[in-house]
Parts: structure tokens; sequence; C-alpha cells
């Protein structure tokens, strides 16, 4: 296996490595795609979390090429519900296998099996999950072997460009349910990256009402373009326009984006008294909180961080098209202009939605 390695901070260097395909059940795929992010740029700038050497990429999507056994247990649960959008009468036999040539998503998280909870059957709340990019090698590397219920088959109506965005949506799926959306709710986002233009087209798709707040004119832009009716810019006098929206009573329901590079003391302004406000997103910076604030108006505080556990629910949002990915411009390159692509995009200086992100076409 061939890949891109980050070897030490601001270094990347081409790497072979041997990986083993010896499990039962398992799957080797064939990389097609993957997606550099943000936490992949806070990798190669030299992360505490990182473990290094790494291979960076936290998403990507692919093709089996060779398979060791037949898809069971839970894994037969995610093909089948990856296939919900194929008519019964065109899915044969491989609808409950994974089969050579399928599109697959290989889950950029995978429980430690080791921890605590896991020890105790409650992976989901895993305490050292292996993080793509981060704490296990990531996508930008030809070939990746995976067990088969971390795998999850690609429905044709998902797109190569929308499922990339499959661990985002999973993870704004993931708030939905922990701030308990209620039908005719202001949810206010702060924060208007990638994560957060998603999450607000999914309150918008359970009946809710998104007010996305952001400091950058190019993410209200592409907030507006997805379907955002109030977007509201960051400023002194944004309590007040919050409260002209929700009837002088702020929001119950706060979520503030760690991607986002706004003041935490925004969200707990404009959340009202007993709201929720849960803090979210894939990267985890030394973000600080005024609990004063809070303690005076009693807030609930909810952490999200991954997307495990509700990566078949996402591609099903996407094959119904509850987000529209396409309002997202990406830069894109072919693997041998990575290397230098990379280079180039983390000495720049742009904040916006997708600056910090890169396609990468690895076949």
């Amino acid at each position: 296996m061939d890949g891109i390695q980050i070897t030490d901070k601001h270094k990347l260097e081409v790497v072979s490595k041997k990986e083993l395909f010896d499990n039962v059940d398992s799957v080797k795929i064939k990389i097609t795609k993957a997606l550099f992010l943000p936490e992949d740029f806070n990798s190669l700038e030299g992360d505490p979390q990182a473990v290094y050497p790494i291979i960076p990429a936290r998403i990507g999507i692919g093709k089996i090429i060779e398979t060791s056994g037949q898809i069971s247990g839970t894994s037969q649960i995610t093909a089948s519900r990856a296939n919900m959008a194929i008519p019964p009468e065109n899915a044969g036999d491989d609808t409950f296998g994974i089969a050579r040539g399928v599109r697959v998503f290989p889950h950029p998280e995978v429980a430690c099996g080791q921890c605590y909870e896991c020890a105790k059957g409650d992976d989901a709340h895993c305490s050292s999950f292996l993080i793509a990019g981060k704490t296990a090698d990531g996508f930008l590397r030809d070939f990746a072997v995976f067990s088969n219920e971390n795998v999850s088959v690609l429905p044709p109506v998902v797109s190569d460009s929308d499922a990339l965005f499959i661990d985002h949506v999973a993870l704004c799926d993931k708030i939905i349910d922990e701030i308990d959306l209620q039908k005719g709710e202001h949810v206010v986002i702060v924060g208007g990256d990638v994560c957060g233009i998603i999450l607000a087209q999914l309150v918008i798709y359970h009946q809710g009402i998104p007010i996305l707040v952001d400091n950058n004119d190019n993410n209200i832009i592409t907030a507006k373009n997805a379907g955002l009716y109030y977007t509201l810019f960051a400023d002194n006098k944004i309590d007040r326009n919050v409260a002209d929206l929700t009837g002088a009573r702020l929001a119950k329901k706060v979520v503030y984006m760690t991607g986002s590079n706004l003041n935490t003391d925004i969200a707990l302004k404009l959340a009202g008294s007993n709201a929720t406000v849960c803090f979210a997103g894939f990267g985890t910076p030394g973000i600080k909180v005024n609990f004063s604030s809070a303690l005076i108006k009693q807030l609930n505080f909810k952490c999200v961080n991954n997307g495990y556990g509700n990566i078949d629910s996402a591609i099903n949002l996407l094959a119904n098209r509850a987000v529209d990915t396409s309002v997202f411009n990406i830069a894109q390159t072919k693997k041998e202009q990575a290397s230098q692509k990379i280079a180039e995009m983390a000495k720049s200086s742009d904040f916006s939605a997708c600056g910090k992100m890169l396609i990468i076409d690895m076949d």
C-alpha cells in the first residue's frame, strides 16, 4: 500500500506500508477519493492528539477489490440499510453481502474494543475511538483493509461527491438527536462551517427553524445558497437580532460548531434560560467557556465529536436529498499533486467553510 504520510510537523512524504489482510470478515478497498479536512491540516500543524507518523485524510470512499468472507451480523444491517434506496426488484443476491466492485464508505471512527465502555458492549460511547487521520491511518493511500462491520455499501443514488460528506451528515444527525429537536423550534447555529450549514439543512428537514450565525461573508453566502433564510452576521447586535426572530425569548437550542473561529460567549449569549447548548464538531480545539454565564442561565450542555452509529442514517438522508452538498465549492487535485497542493493550502489564510478542504482523486 502506497500513501502520503505526515512524519513530522509540516512534513509530508510518500510511504509504502504492508497492511495485513487475514481477518475472516474483512474487505480490501481500493480508495478512489479522499477528503482532506481542517482536522487533517491541524495534524499537519502538530496536533497534540494525533499519533505520528500518520496517513491523513479523515474521509475516503472506494471499491471492494477483495473479500475474505461473507458479511454477517451487524454488517448485514449496514449493507441492507445502505441499499434501502434501491427498489427490491433491482436488488440481487449481493444486497446482503459485500461483493467485489461495490462502492463503499469505510467508517472514519472505529470503536477501540478495549476500553471499559467497549468491554461492556457500549461501543457507541467508546472512550478511545480510532479516528482516521488522527489516531489511525486515514485515506490518503491506495488501499485500506477494513472489517465488514466498519464498511457501509453506497447505493447508486448517492454520488461520490455526496458520499464524501457522509460523516458530516452523521455528526449533524447525532446533534439533532442530542438536542431533542422539536417541530417548530428555533435552533441557533454558531459557526457557518460545512457541518454548521449541513446541520441547518437537517433542522429544516426536521421542520425546525435554523438561525445560522457567522462572521465570514462567504459562509453567509453559501448558507443562503443552501436555502437558509435566517443568516445573521456575528456583530454587537446579534443578541437583539436573534431576540427579534424568537419573540424576545432567545433560543432554547444552541449549537456551537468547534470548527468556527467565533467566541463561545456568543453561543451562551444567544441561549435563553434553561436552554440546551451543544458543542459539536470533528475538531477538539482548546476552546474556553464562561461558566459564570452558564450558571446564571442554568444551561444544559451536550457534546458531539463524531458521527459514530449514525452512518447508515446519514446515507439515507443523502439518498433522500435532505442535504444539498452541491453548495460547497471544494478544491480538487490528483494524488500526484496532493503533497504540493496540501503544502500550499496549509499557508492559506482562507477561513471560509471550504477554505481548508481538498478532494484528492486517488485513481
